[in-house]
């Protein structure tokens, strides 16, 4: 899966990789990997690995590419097989998958296989596994990884780390030649990175996809991985949730902003009742045949934003509701949100006009904003976010912004040498503002010039004050523009409905 063009792919189950399958028949000559949901749990082990050699094969006649996706361990808290294979480790307060090794070899016999997916790991991570949780009526709670007692988050967040860490070599270790993630929220999206598990932000979903896109794509460019994309056409408990022309433009979107790999889930809503290709499937067949690009000169590697954010990644999106979402951090109920966590919300109200909520980053909380409808799609200017720990790849950055619990020595003096020798901008709390600059720092809103650059030091980041002086660097409200090595740059007009774009 190297190179500059994107792949395009699907979501489906293996239990339909068949011949006769209408959905296997609709896509298999146009795609150039599956995704292929699995549930080995139901039968034992040498059984249920007979039958997905059987579609495995079929896979390998036609050339297509798959990787073996995992969601039934995020349902289930009891995944025990007939023959008493384990497929998690389930203890009185742990649950998370645990594959076999003998079903990974036997996946490994075929050289169009890949590696494996954690269906919606961040979301069991910070949300610890919370549909058994709903599935148990709120009596059964159980983490991901192991919790700390204590209230800190960045020891919290250190910790996952090396958990995320050793587990992603543990699943490597057993034969998968890569690690992917697939986030329902735009969260741990840079801790997977570190650790080798290929990003996979959602797209439509109940997200904003090039805000989705700008965390994700600070993630991989910063730790050198490919970048993937569902393109996800559930809307919350509706599927499809999402218009076959929003799937198409979300598609669209994902080539021209250097994706490398994009798939569609699912092929459940490609056919009709009576198994017939419907207007997704025949969207999907357009964008393969003449959408794509499949002489692409460019992928997320040369992606050159011009606005960054650096924060540490809290795993904090806005969770907190009188339902659903429990107001924690890290999927630890000691550790609270506090204004540095939520500083984030804030910013990306700027860097999109005022389009995006200040209460959270998409439309699963239940709060009145979420009643708007949604829209995939809205205004941003070459951004990117990148966490505490960045060193280099900045250079392209004209305005950047500082945030969040806890930012890195070294990543502080990298910032403060490009203001000084690249005429950087930086709007900062006062906390991350070096102490010189600190030192001149007066009331709620200070421009000091440094070198080259600015810093802009205030306690309200999100202010009108602040949105006036760095408006230059904002683009044009209702465009989506892209900038990439070489002085490529993508301009997209954003529709009314903000479900498609026209290129300019």
């Amino acid at each position: 899966m190297d190179g500059k063009n994107m792949k395009l792919g699907i979501n489906m189950n293996f239990d339909n990789v068949r011949e006769d399958s209408p959905q296997f028949k609709c896509v298999c000559d146009k795609v150039d990997f599956m995704v292929a949901h699995t549930d080995p749990q139901r039968e034992a082990l040498p059984v249920s690995t007979e039958k997905t050699l059987a579609a495995v094969k079929l896979l390998d006649d036609r050339g297509i590419d798959y990787v073996a996706n995992f969601e039934f361990q995020n349902f289930g808290l009891d995944a025990t097989a007939p023959d008493g294979t384990e497929w998690v480790l389930n203890t009185e307060k742990l649950h998370r998958l645990a594959i076999p090794d003998e079903y990974i070899k036997a996946l490994n016999t075929s050289e169009h296989f890949k590696g494996v997916m954690y269906d919606e790991f961040e979301h069991a991570i910070i949300n610890q596994n919370l549909s058994i949780i709903l599935s148990s009526k709120r009596k059964i709670k159980r983490s991901v990884f192991p919790l700390l007692d204590g209230k800190d988050p960045y020891a919290q967040g250190e910790l996952l780390d090396s958990q995320i860490g050793e587990y992603a070599a543990e699943i490597k270790g057993k034969g998968a030649k890569i690690f992917i993630g697939e986030h329902v929220f735009p969260v741990l999206l840079h801790t997977f990175a570190r650790n080798g598990i290929i990003p996979n932000f959602k797209s439509q979903k109940e997200g904003v996809t090039d805000l989705c896109f700008a965390i994700a794509a600070g993630a991989a460019k910063q730790y050198d991985v490919p970048l993937w994309t569902c393109v996800d056409c559930w809307f919350r408990m509706t599927n499809p949730g999402h218009s076959a022309d929003e799937m198409y433009y979300n598609l669209k979107f994902a080539d021209l902003a250097g994706v490398n790999n994009a798939y569609v889930e699912s092929t459940s809503v490609f056919v009709d009742e009576n198994g017939s290709p419907n207007d997704y499937a025949k969207r999907f067949a357009e964008f393969s045949d003449v959408g794509i690009n499949r002489e692409r000169s460019y992928d997320i590697r040369d992606y050159r934003p011009e606005v960054g954010v650096i924060r540490y990644d809290d795993t904090y999106w806005g969770q907190g509701d009188p339902v659903m979402w429990r107001y924690m951090l890290f999927g630890n109920k000691k550790i609270k949100p506090d204004r540095r966590s939520k500083e984030i919300l804030g910013i990306f109200r700027l860097i999109t006009h005022g389009e995006t909520s200040r209460y959270c980053f998409n439309w699963d909380k239940i709060h009145p904003w979420a009643m708007r409808r949604h829209r995939s799609f809205m205004t941003m200017n070459s951004v990117a976010v990148f966490d505490d720990r960045v060193l280099k790849g900045l250079e392209s950055l004209k305005l950047c912004f500082l945030s969040g619990i806890h930012i890195g020595d070294g990543t502080l003096a990298y910032v403060a040498k490009l203001v000084r020798e690249n005429g950087l901008t930086v709007v900062t709390p006062k906390r991350f503002a070096p102490e010189n600059i600190r030192k001149k720092a007066k009331k709620n809103y200070s421009e000091i010039e440094d070198g080259k650059g600015l810093w802009i030091v205030t306690d309200r980041i999100s202010s009108n004050r602040v949105k006036k002086k760095i408006a230059p660097f904002l683009g044009q409200k209702g465009e989506i523009r892209l900038t990439f090595d070489g002085g490529k740059e993508i301009r997209l007009k954003i529709s009314e409905d903000g479900d498609s774009f026209e290129a300019l």
